[in-house]
């Protein structure tokens, strides 16, 4: 199965202990996060089993993950998929990355 992986902009928010805040005036202030898919850019289309995969084949492990089977990066600089980032899989579901496994959203 073909999934989409998403990133949002980690220099405009940030995900602590289960709350986003938004960074402004390089304070973090809480808010409600990234709206999805607004603030997201697709980072690559990977090729997996399941939505455990694409998290493995999406992290800087033992090399950068673009050169991972089964990816097609749309970015040349990417950083590993972390809590908050969305994966959309073949049948259009959208999961985002929670602080303990994935959530349907």
């Amino acid at each position: 199965m073909i999934f989409l992986v998403y990133h949002f902009d980690m220099e405009k928010y940030h995900y602590l202990f289960g709350s986003w805040g938004e960074i402004k005036d390089n304070k973090r202030v809480d808010s409600e996060g990234p709206s999805f898919p607004e603030d997201y850019e697709v980072v690559a289309a990977v090729e997996a089993d399941n939505i455990e995969h694409v998290f493995e084949k999406t992290n800087h492990i033992d090399r950068d993950w673009t050169e991972n089977e089964g990816v097609i990066p749309t970015k040349t600089r990417v950083r590993s998929t972390s809590c908050g980032d969305v994966v959309v899989d073949g049948s259009g579901n959208r999961l985002i990355c929670a602080s303990m496994g994935w959530e349907k959203i």
